[in-house]
C-alpha cells in the first residue's frame, strides 16, 4: 500500500467499492482481482481479496442463508477442497509476474466466452450433470487459490445449471464461497502468505468492502441480469489484456 501513488489509490478504493457492490448484489464478482493486479502484486492481492471474501459472504448469508440449497453446498466442497490444496502449490512456487499472465489468459477466455453467450444464448455449453459438481468444484477450488475472485465464475456456472432462483443462487454461491475462503484462508496463513503488506492491505480494504456490499445489497432486488453478465464480461476482457502486458 505504501509503493501505491495517489491516483493509484483512489484507484484501489473506487475498484473495491464497485466489486464488492456487485457480489453484493448478486453473490459472487470476478472482477476484484484482475483489476486490482494492474497495480498492485497478486501476492498481496489474493491473500486480501480472500479474507474480505470471507466477511462479505458472511454479511449475505446473515440476511439471506434461510435461501441456502445446502444439499448442493455440501456435495461440492470436498472437490474444492482438492483444488485448494492443488492451488497452494502453484500460489507457492510461481512469481507475481507469471500468475499475472496466467489470470490474464483464464480472463480474457472467461470474458469473451461470457459477452458471446449473452449474445447468442443458443450456444451455451453445457457439459453432462454428472461431471458439473466435481469439475466446477476443482477448478473453481484451484483457480480460487491462485486468482482469488475468480473462483465465482465457477461457482455460476455450476448453480446456473441447476436453475436456481435469484435468491437461492445468490444465498448459495455465497454460501459455497465462504467455505471456499475458510480453506483458501488457512492454505495462505499455512504458506506464510499474511504477511505485513497484505494484512495492512486487509485493513485498507475493508470499510471500502463493507460500503461495496451496503450498495450491492440495495440494488440487489432491482438488478438485471442481462445487462449485469455483459458488464462484468466486458470488464473482464478490458482488465485481462493488461495483465499479459506487465
Amino acid at each position: 500500500m505504501d509503493a501505491l501513488t495517489p491516483p493509484q489509490i483512489v484507484y484501489f478504493g473506487v475498484v473495491l467499492i464497485l466489486s464488492y457492490a456487485v457480489r453484493g448484489s448478486v453473490g459472487f464478482g470476478g472482477v476484484t482481482v484482475p483489476l486490482l493486479a494492474l497495480v498492485m502484486s497478486l501476492k498481496i492481492v489474493v491473500p486480501m481479496v480472500t479474507f474480505l471474501g470471507l466477511l462479505s459472504s458472511l454479511v449475505i448469508l446473515a440476511k439471506d442463508y434461510r435461501h441456502v440449497v445446502w444439499r448442493d453446498t455440501w456435495r461440492i466442497l470436498p472437490y474444492c477442497l482438492i483444488g485448494v490444496l492443488i492451488g497452494l502449490y502453484f500460489f507457492k512456487t510461481l512469481d507475481a509476474r507469471t500468475l499475472a499472465h496466467a489470470l490474464g489468459v483464464v480472463v480474457l477466455v472467461y470474458g469473451g466466452y461470457s459477452l458471446w453467450v449473452t449474445i447468442r444464448p443458443g450456444l451455451k455449453w453445457r457439459p453432462p450433470g454428472q461431471v458439473v459438481t466435481p469439475v466446477a468444484g476443482t477448478i473453481a477450488g484451484f483457480v480460487g487459490t491462485i486468482f482469488g475472485s475468480m473462483a465465482g465464475m465457477f461457482f455460476a456456472i455450476y448453480l446456473d445449471l441447476l436453475k436456481f432462483g435469484k435468491n437461492e443462487f445468490r444465498a448459495t454461491v455465497a454460501a459455497i464461497l465462504f467455505a471456499l475462503g475458510i480453506f483458501r484462508g488457512v492454505g495462505y496463513a499455512a504458506v506464510g502468505a499474511f504477511d505485513h503488506d497484505a494484512l495492512l492491505a486487509c485493513a485498507a480494504a475493508l470499510p471500502l468492502m463493507m460500503i461495496g456490499v451496503f450498495l450491492g445489497n440495495h440494488i440487489h432486488a432491482n438488478l438485471n441480469p442481462l445487462a449485469f453478465k455483459r458488464l462484468v464480461a466486458l470488464i473482464l476482457i478490458a482488465s485481462g489484456a493488461p495483465l499479459l502486458l506487465r
